[in-house]
C-alpha cells in the first residue's frame, strides 16, 4: 500500500459531504496529508434559443457561483485549522468526471467522498456521483455514509 499523503474531499456542502470531509481531515491529520476541498460548479449551458442577450447572463451565473464556492470552501477550511494544511478548488465539470480527472491529474492518494444513499429511482435519475468515482478512480476511494439519529 502506497503512503497516504494527499487526500481530496469533494463536496457540494451537504450534510453528507460535510461529514466526509470532516472523515478526511481526520485522516489528513493521522497521516499528516494535504487535504484538497473541491466544489463542482455545474457548468451553465447557453442555448441559441435562449437568445444572444443571455450568453452574459450564463456566464456571470457561473462567475457568482464559482466566487460563491471559493467563498463557502474557505470558510471550510479555515474551520478545519490548523490542521490539516488544507487547499481549496472549484472544477466546471460533470461532478464525477471532475473529481476524477483532478485526482489524476493532482497525485491524490485517497478520495474521500459522502453517499447521499439514494436508492431505486432517485438514483437512476439523479446519478451517483459516489459510485462512479469508486468505479472510475485511479486511487482508492473511501465512502461515507450519513450517520442519521435514531
Amino acid at each position: 500500500m502506497r503512503p497516504i499523503r494527499h487526500i481530496l474531499a469533494p463536496t457540494d456542502f451537504s450534510p453528507s459531504a460535510d461529514q466526509a470531509v470532516r472523515t478526511a481531515a481526520d485522516l489528513a491529520v493521522k497521516f499528516a496529508a494535504d487535504l484538497t476541498l473541491l466544489h463542482i460548479v455545474a457548468p451553465q449551458y447557453y442555448l441559441p434559443e435562449m437568445g444572444e442577450p443571455m450568453m452574459p447572463a450564463m456566464e456571470d451565473l457561473t462567475e457568482t457561483l464559482v466566487a460563491s464556492a471559493k467563498s463557502r470552501l474557505a470558510e471550510l477550511a479555515a474551520m478545519l485549522q490548523p490542521e490539516p494544511r488544507c487547499v481549496v478548488e472549484v472544477s466546471l465539470r460533470k461532478p464525477a468526471d471532475a473529481v476524477c480527472h483532478y485526482a489524476a491529474g493532482h497525485g491524490i492518494d485517497l478520495i474521500v467522498i459522502g453517499s447521499h444513499g439514494r436508492t431505486g429511482l432517485m438514483h437512476l435519475l439523479l446519478g451517483a456521483t459516489s459510485e462512479h468515482v469508486v468505479r472510475y478512480a485511479d486511487c482508492p476511494v473511501l465512502v461515507t455514509k450519513l450517520e442519521r439519529n435514531g
